[in-house]
């Protein structure tokens, strides 16, 4: 095999990994934006990386979710019900943020708007049909990384949102 060959045949595994990526990323973003669809606010929670569930702790304090009840939340040493009223409200905030769109007909689109250093974070757009035409009107992005645990979602960001 020559140099030549080896070069192109290591573009290809490189794009093959790059596309590999996109899927799995993509598919936690899918899935999240079902979660929160569906109101399961456990498959959201799973989902968020680390630094998704601090921002949400921190907007939740913002609009006064008591810090030691954040706190515990954050340590998972809270109980089943502070847990469950946060997780409730979360998709509630949620799906206040998109209600300019029907949260149903919203998917991730199919360009990546922005990848972060090494693939290690991707931004997707999110997207609604148009109420006319095939085409698709802007509704937002989601931030998947890459953490420990696989892909999460790190931030959302709805194009016309009622939060901070």
């Amino acid at each position: 095999m020559s140099d030549d060959d080896r070069e192109v045949a290591a573009r290809e595994v490189a794009a093959r990994e790059v596309a590999a990526r996109e899927v799995a990323a993509r598919e936690v973003a899918v899935e999240f934006i079902r979660a929160v669809l569906w109101g399961e606010h456990l498959t959201v929670w799973k989902l968020l990386s680390t630094a998704g569930r601090d921002h949400v702790l921190s907007a939740g304090e913002r609009r006064g979710l008591d810090a030691v009840q954040a706190q515990r939340i954050r340590q998972g040493t809270s109980t089943d019900q502070e847990m469950d009223t946060f997780l409730t409200g979360l998709i509630h905030g949620l799906r206040f943020d998109f209600s300019s769109v029907e949260l149903s007909e919203v998917r991730v689109g199919s360009d990546v708007v922005r990848e972060g250093e090494a693939g290690l974070e991707i931004e997707f757009g999110l997207e609604v049909p148009a109420t006319f035409g095939d085409q698709w009107w802007a509704a937002g992005s989601i931030v998947v990384a890459h953490t420990d645990s696989g892909w999460r979602v790190e931030r959302i960001h709805p194009l016309v949102s009622r939060s901070e």
